[in-house]
């Protein structure tokens, strides 16, 4: 049994290759396990569950036009917050194959995998 974590977020150009992803490796070995890292505000958010992969959940998101200091106080704050959850993920889940498809949720959790 395999172990797969596939981390994909936000548009459905992220998360089609990724359940195509999940797809071939159920294909190959039905007991491999696949899980999802996403966000709570995303397509991901109801289109994982609906297609019977589970879902992690971190917190990350853009910065939408904002001043610097804004966005300073705002990264200084989300970054290491989905570094931990990542890494939170990685451990409980101990995948054999990480794979970042795009969105927010890839950085941290590939960054954190490696």
């Amino acid at each position: 049994m395999c172990r797969v974590l596939i981390a994909a977020s936000g548009t459905g150009g992220h998360l089609f290759p990724g359940l195509a992803i999940a797809d071939a490796f159920r294909r190959h070995d039905p007991a491999t396990e696949v899980t999802f890292v996403g966000t709570t505000r995303g397509l991901e958010a109801t289109l994982i569950p609906r297609a019977g992969f589970e879902l992690e959940r971190i917190e990350i998101a853009g910065l939408k036009r904002v001043g610097w200091r804004q966005a300073l106080a705002t990264l200084l704050w989300r970054v290491p917050k989905s570094l931990w959850q990542s890494w939170r993920i990685l451990r409980r889940r101990r995948p054999d194959v990480v794979i970042g498809i795009g969105g927010y949720t890839s950085g941290p959790v590939v960054l954190i995998a490696a």
